[in-house]
């Protein structure tokens, strides 16, 4: 039973449920009750940490399954190392794609608190990339990291949907060649 943890450790606990339960059935199929039985906790103690499920959706997807990006190498082993974890989570989620973008098509209204946790983590990748790309003088680092990202973004909701890493595979190609390019320009 969860009433072990307390404070911030419980609330932690309920959003990881929470997250696992949205990322693996959908937002809207699973209801608050199914969150605090499988958390171990009572739906008072729940609404105690999240006044709302929306709350508690937002905070769960901070939560929710990630892709780890490279932290060691070159800028640019790093970008496509990028792509390389995206199948390796891929494979981890039996392909069930992105939460960011099976969140984002379940939440249709702008202004929702998880619509801005995902607009904050799609920054936050885009500039990632882009940081990456000004170490490498790149040239246009932020027009680059916005194709970069979008190539990223199709690859996993194609592989998601296919359920193979075909898709990811084509990404990591076309991003190399752009790579190449990019950074061609600059050498050259």
């Amino acid at each position: 039973m969860a009433y072990a943890l307390r404070g911030p450790a419980l609330r932690d606990h309920i959003a990881t449920v929470a997250a696992a339960l949205f990322y693996a059935e959908g937002i809207h199929r699973v209801g608050v009750d199914r969150i605090a039985d499988k958390a171990g906790v009572t739906k008072r103690t729940l609404y105690h940490h999240f006044p709302s499920k929306d709350v508690l959706l937002a905070e769960a997807l901070r939560g929710a399954p990630t892709i780890a990006f490279p932290r060691a190498g070159s800028p640019l082993a790093r970008i496509l190392g990028a792509f390389a974890q995206l199948g390796a989570f891929l494979q981890a989620t039996a392909f069930r794609g992105c939460p960011y973008i099976i969140f984002t098509a379940e939440l249709t209204e702008r202004g929702h608190p998880a619509r801005r946790v995902i607009e904050e983590r799609i920054r936050e990748r885009r500039g990632w990339f882009e940081r990456r790309l000004r170490e490498a003088n790149a040239s246009d680092p932020a027009a680059l990291a916005e194709e970069l990202d979008v190539l990223f973004d199709g690859a996993l909701a194609s592989a998601a949907k296919r359920g193979t890493l075909e898709p990811v595979e084509a990404a990591t190609r076309v991003a190399n060649r752009l790579l190449e390019h990019h950074c061609a320009l600059v050498a050259g």
